[in-house]
């Protein structure tokens, strides 16, 4: 009886499990060769850039840059602006202020390598209010999913438009934070015992910049005012060594036009779907592009023109509880004989008495840029 009880409940639960089925798209050879835009002019006078490639199936890693185009940016006055390729699908042009004009009309014409026309509607360069970071908060955010919350540090906007800037707002995210190697370089194996004197701690400070890659938008089209306090924009873990010896937030508030800021909400939407995957399937974003050659063809991608404004926050060291990304490892009674010659040089840890320990100090306990960083120090870090 209990056995025909296990059997049924086993059953019952691989018929449940078979009601889910994870969302596979079909997408054939042509989907997957998709022309991709993506690049923007803005109201800073500078290089403007556009990014060219070519989707591909889900399951790659790898983006096909698209090489060799004709690329030129036109406003509504029939000026050109041809940009050059300075890296593979990369292209840019100089524009000085006097070409950036608020309340002007800009598009963008592409011609690819097999004569395909790809043409953008013109997008109107919109003025943005400034930029403002009142500061932060301490919080804690709830992961479902695994039920329990994590603690950080709640980063918060706000919005000062007016009637005469747009209420369409795209809020990109520049971080950067110091961090640290744990030890200094000064004994090591490879084959035979090394000793550095003194030791060389050139590896142990880094400082790494990397863009947030939430999408953030806002819009203040429906409210009385142009103006919105206190938005919440991004969220940092102290669970991590963001936090430990500095972190800095440059924020760039981007004015959209509606169409732009559409575009964007609908690429937020489907981004945030994280791993509730059966909730909604993903569906295409639409952007403003068109093949003009083969109007069969659907193009990817959204070419805006934006104004910006920026502004940075500086956070002081403060102190976190950080996941160890050194891990020392104590040697077995094989001793030195452990460690793999594809594992040299392999640092130990040093000890009071002018030598070393039997414990290997992987990469990440004498090197802070052994998985990201630089040790170059940027030039706006004030500490």
């Amino acid at each position: 009886m209990t056995q025909t009880k296990l059997l049924l409940s086993f059953l019952i639960m691989l018929m449940l499990s078979a009601c889910i089925k994870p969302f596979t798209p079909n997408i054939d050879g042509a989907a997957a060769s998709k022309v991709v835009v993506s690049g923007r002019i803005t109201n800073v006078e500078g290089f403007q850039t556009i990014v060219l490639s070519k989707s591909i199936p889900l399951n790659d890693k790898v983006y096909e840059n698209l090489s060799g185009c004709s690329v030129s940016i036109w406003d509504e006055n029939d000026h050109e602006f041809v940009l050059n390729e300075f890296e593979e699908g990369k292209y840019h042009v100089w524009m000085n202020g006097e070409d950036l004009i608020i309340g002007r009309a800009y598009h963008l014409i592409i011609t690819t390598p097999e004569g395909e026309k790809l043409v953008s509607s013109p997008d109107v360069l919109t003025q943005v209010g400034d930029a403002n970071l009142p500061g932060f908060k301490l919080d804690s955010i709830y992961n479902g999913a695994y039920n329990y919350y994590t603690r950080g540090i709640q980063f918060f906007v706000d919005v000062r438009g007016n009637e005469n800037t747009s209420p369409y707002y795209l809020f990109e995210i520049d971080a950067t934070y110091e961090h640290h190697a744990k030890y200094a370089r000064e004994w090591y194996y490879n084959g035979s015992i090394h000793h550095i004197y003194p030791p060389d701690s050139s590896l142990m400070y880094c400082w790494t910049t990397f863009r947030v890659p939430e999408i953030v938008t806002l819009s203040t089209e429906n409210l009385s005012a142009n103006e919105f306090n206190n938005f919440p924009l991004y969220f940092v873990p102290l669970n991590r060594d963001y936090l430990t010896f500095g972190y800095s937030l440059l924020l760039r508030q981007v004015g959209l036009s509606r169409e732009a800021f559409l575009y964007w909400e609908m690429v937020r939407l489907n981004n945030n779907q994280n791993a509730d995957l059966y909730s909604k399937q993903p569906v295409d974003t639409e952007g403003n592009l068109k093949n003009t050659t083969n109007p069969e063809k659907e193009v990817l991608g959204f070419f805006s023109a934006s104004a910006i404004s920026e502004k940075r926050l500086f956070i002081e060291p403060m102190p976190t509880n950080p996941y160890p990304d050194c891990v020392p490892w104590p040697l077995d009674r094989l001793g030195l004989r452990e460690i793999s010659r594809t594992d040299y040089p392999a640092f130990l840890m040093n000890n009071p008495f002018g030598t070393y320990f039997l414990i290997w100090l992987p990469n990440a306990c004498v090197d802070c840029s052994f998985d990201h960083g630089s040790t170059q120090k940027p030039e706006f870090w004030p500490y």
